[in-house]
């Protein structure tokens, strides 16, 4: 029974932890953000690391006054995670669509013209990865489109899931880029954060998705084989025969 009430307390305590620290990460990404590296006046640097700090120190200890007060039955915990997980939603939200924003107003993909008139080799990752993405800006609009339409549908419980995985694709990918490309630490800070904070989200709906994905069969018609053999031979022949003609390409190469 000891055992057991332990096991009830570490599981509870760690539950409102977890999803209080999620939270003061994404608000912490969402001051820095609003601090725009203190380029804006009315949020000085020592105003957005004093906030940041609160953000940090309150997130770790809200959780134990909050399991102290429901242990003593003067709280309500479905209405602090609602509270906590619509926290996240928002400051997710806000904090990607105001990435999407920057790109419809030029603000972000810019390259200084003393930067981009620099041979290729002679320009870091950083300013090369902004080169190349600015240079459509078409696409840098369909970025912000996903980035702004991620973020609304984060809004609505009904739509969270699809958000949440479109924000996962899209900001996983943002945060491989800023890794290998070695951006400033800044951006790669927001994007390590904010992946986070979406598969956070993702992960609530954890049986959901199990069913989905892996106990839903598909209705696609197939091909009946006898032998599972067989079967399962002619699904690797496609990853090891394009291996073979990419290794015949290779070949041609002198």
């Amino acid at each position: 029974m000891l055992e057991q009430s332990t096991l009830e307390f570490s599981d509870s305590i760690l539950k409102k932890l977890g999803t209080s620290i999620i939270l003061g990460f994404v608000l912490t990404a969402l001051i820095l953000m609003l601090g725009n590296g203190g380029n804006v006046f009315w949020l000085p640097p020592i105003l957005v690391f004093s906030l940041v700090g609160i953000a940090l120190l309150s997130a770790i200890l809200f959780p134990f006054i909050w399991h102290y007060l429901e242990r003593k039955q003067k709280i309500n915990s479905t209405k602090i995670y609602g509270f906590l997980y619509s926290g996240i939603r928002y400051a997710i939200a806000f904090n990607i669509a105001s990435f999407g924003w920057k790109k419809f107003y030029g603000l972000q993909f810019i390259v200084p013209a003393e930067i981009a008139n620099l041979p290729m080799n002679q320009q870091s990752g950083e300013w090369l990865t902004w080169f190349y993405f600015g240079h459509s800006h078409a696409f840098g609009i369909i970025i912000a489109v996903i980035q702004l339409v991620g973020g609304y549908l984060l809004l609505f419980r009904r739509t969270l899931l699809i958000g949440s995985i479109i924000l996962f694709a899209l900001l996983s990918n943002l945060t491989l880029i800023n890794i290998f490309y070695q951006m400033n630490a800044g951006a790669l800070v927001q994007s390590v954060v904010l992946t986070i904070g979406v598969l956070f989200l993702i992960l609530l709906e954890y049986k959901k998705l199990v069913f989905f994905f892996l106990k839903t069969k598909s209705n696609l018609p197939s091909l009946n084989f006898n032998s599972v053999f067989v079967k399962n031979s002619i699904r690797l022949s496609a990853i090891v025969l394009s291996l073979l003609f990419t290794i015949y390409l290779k070949s041609l190469v002198k």
